[in-house]
């Protein structure tokens, strides 16, 4: 018997909203649309809520498709509840997606947006061979996840999804001298476009702002990136101790010189000689995997 559920992929940019078939892992229908059209954190939920409600209309009456289960992922900490216990995107602290949409009874169950991408990979896509695995999240924000076990590792409060989020203090004995740093804010998505844009020659952009391509400095600034980004991955190895590490997010899939260095340089960094051939690998379902892990979250 074929399973269907409804996935919502809350983005800090889109939002996507699909039907899924939980058998072969297919996104049957899928809308996108803006997480943020209000400047109200709330009159973005109940926009996103609106348009899951109206495509569950349109599995109905097109598909013949019965929905009554929702997962859900978003760009913040959730506990082990499916309670948001951070506001970095959106206003949402506190909020049970379960008890928001009893209203409409209809099942709801939240978890962080890395964790369903892992989630996804595993079920359907590059990790379905692998018993232990990390998928890194290398877009807008920084994030990874652990599956162990048989089961995605959440931690004791479900927060176990941040490597390079929370500020670094290094001191150097030497020279006395401390150096403090957050990760994300130098390697995320955002800061690496701003800057290559920076150091861009206008030529190489075309009518839609995409860069064509790059220059001499930009490749070196990529690189130097690439190592910094590389080394923080080598020290996931390094303590997790996985079997394969899988890739993901727009900035590591969409630049392939990025992505190149930043494989080159996770392996200079590995510290076990036995682990530097670990399969460093590219998500296999892309901008799906989040959504494909969030509809299958009641699989778990």
């Amino acid at each position: 018997m074929t399973k269907y559920s409804l996935g919502i992929d809350v983005g800090g940019t889109k939002t996507s909203i699909g039907i899924i078939d939980l058998n072969k892992g297919k996104v049957i229908k899928k809308i996108e649309i803006k997480s943020k059209t209000f400047k109200n954190d709330k009159k973005n939920l109940l926009n996103i809520t609106k348009n899951a409600l109206k495509i569950i209309r349109i599995a109905q009456r097109e598909y013949s498709i019965k929905i009554n289960k929702i997962g859900i992922g978003v760009p913040e900490l959730i506990n082990n509840d499916g309670i948001i216990k951070g506001a970095f995107n959106f206003k949402w602290e506190n909020l049970s997606f379960k008890k928001h949409f009893q209203d409409f009874k209809i099942k709801a169950k939240a978890d962080s947006d890395v964790r369903n991408a892992l989630r996804g990979e595993k079920l359907y896509g590059a990790g379905k061979k692998y018993k232990n695995l990390i998928f890194v999240n290398i877009g807008t924000g920084l994030s990874y996840a652990l599956y162990q076990n048989k089961k995605i590792y959440s931690g004791y409060n479900g927060f176990a999804i941040h490597f390079a989020s929370s500020e670094i203090n290094l001191f150097n004995p030497i020279k006395n001298k401390n150096f403090n740093l957050v990760p994300e804010d130098y390697y995320s998505g955002k800061s690496i476009t701003k800057k290559l844009f920076k150091i861009i020659n206008k030529k190489n952009i075309d009518d839609f702002g995409r860069i064509n391509k790059l220059n001499l400095k930009q490749k070196k600034y990529l690189e130097d990136i690439a190592k910094s980004l590389g080394s923080l991955i080598a020290l996931l190895v390094n303590i997790l101790d996985p079997q394969c590490v899988i890739l993901g997010g727009g900035v590591a899939l969409n630049n392939k010189f990025l992505n190149k260095m930043m494989i080159k340089y996770t392996r200079k960094y590995i510290f076990a000689k036995s682990c530097k051939k670990i399969p460093i690998i590219n998500s296999k379902l892309k901008n799906d995997a989040a959504l494909l892990g969030a509809a299958a979250i009641f699989s778990n």
